[in-house]
């Protein structure tokens, strides 16, 4: 029995057309002698260039494909070549063709590869990240008029990463004890809404009574338990969008967009009400409610929803109404009564 080794060529057409990435082969000679007449009509800056559509138009018309495999079927889901080429504007759609520009400025800085990621979509339009990877072959350096592409579809790996991405970002704006945002988040929604003026714009400002005692007292286990409880108390009742942070130790933060002094008004009691309702368990806390119309900063409302509560707090302590006040004011023993100012 013998074997037939095919001629060189052949055997490289076979090793092309069975790879397992998708294979393009390309011929930029006709491209490469455009950008070579632009340079000698006085053009420096491709990238600055391409920012023509005109001339991002005539770039994207001289290239030619020479041959793909069948590998590249199957990553853009096309039944044949006639299908996929038909379908190669959609395939590779971006207004501002910046896959391509990227490639392009790298290919006229003199290097002879390129690589990058980006997102292209199949013949049947879903949308699939990619890792591309361009090579000028042998002895076409001078003519690019062999240039070989190689695409893997990345979609499952970019979409763990997204996702670990989001996970990281959320824990990142997160207070871990109670679930709600943390003084980073609470940050990030005070500048979106300072921008966005989802007006009007209630702001209650909470805080625990009592929390240094209940801690000196009973432990901080019992310190954490009554802020996760205050914190859950809050969720339940703060009607979505509300953002909800807890800012500091014991101190806490509803953000109600679009929410007039009414209604604002009106949480607070609901609050006040289920955490007269959660027992005999030395749960307590001062509020204070502000509105904002827009008119001067919001961080101007924040702090009159922060003297607002100060005062209630005051009240449950029986401090001068005109007295500073610091965390060390309250009384030694655990608070039993919970105050608001609205």
């Amino acid at each position: 029995m013998t074997q037939t080794t095919p001629p060189d060529g052949d055997l490289a057409m076979q090793l092309f057309d069975l790879a397992p990435t998708s294979l393009w082969l390309q011929d930029l000679s006709a491209l490469k002698t455009c950008l070579d007449g632009w340079a000698r009509e006085g053009m420096t800056d491709l990238r600055t260039w391409l920012r023509d559509p005109q001339h991002l138009l005539t770039c994207q018309g001289l290239i030619r494909i020479v041959r793909i495999n069948r590998q590249t079927l199957v990553t853009y889901e096309a039944r044949d070549a006639a299908e996929l080429f038909v379908h190669i504007p959609a395939l590779f759609h971006d207004p501002h063709a910046t896959a391509l520009v990227d490639v392009l400025c790298q290919l006229w800085g003199g290097a002879t590869q390129a690589r990058l990621v980006t997102r292209n979509r199949t013949v049947t339009g879903r949308v699939i990240d990619v890792s591309y990877a361009g090579r000028m072959l042998p002895g076409s350096e001078a003519a690019w008029d062999r240039y070989l592409i190689s695409i893997e579809d990345i979609t499952a790996r970019e979409e763990q990463r997204r996702q670990e991405e989001a996970r990281l970002a959320t824990l990142s704006l997160t207070d871990p004890l109670t679930g709600l945002l943390n003084r980073a988040g609470y940050e990030a929604d005070l500048g979106r809404f300072e921008g966005e003026a989802p007006v009007p714009l209630s702001v209650i400002a909470a805080d625990l009574n009592g929390l240094k005692s209940a801690n000196d007292r009973l432990g901080h286990a019992a310190g954490d338990a009554l802020i996760r409880a205050f914190a859950a108390i809050l969720a339940d009742h703060a009607p979505a969008p509300a953002r909800i942070a807890r800012t500091g130790g014991d101190e806490f933060v509803i953000l109600l967009p679009r929410t007039g002094p009414e209604a604002a008004a009106a949480l607070v009691e609901r609050i006040l009400a289920a955490i007269k309702a959660a027992g005999p368990a030395p749960l307590s806390a001062a509020l204070g409610a502000e509105t904002w119309t827009g008119e001067g900063p919001l961080r101007a409302a924040i702090a009159r929803a922060d003297a607002r509560m100060y005062a209630a707090k005051r009240r449950h302590y029986g401090v001068a109404p005109d007295a500073p006040w610091s965390s060390v004011d309250g009384p030694d023993g655990l608070p039993a009564t919970t105050e608001a100012g609205v």
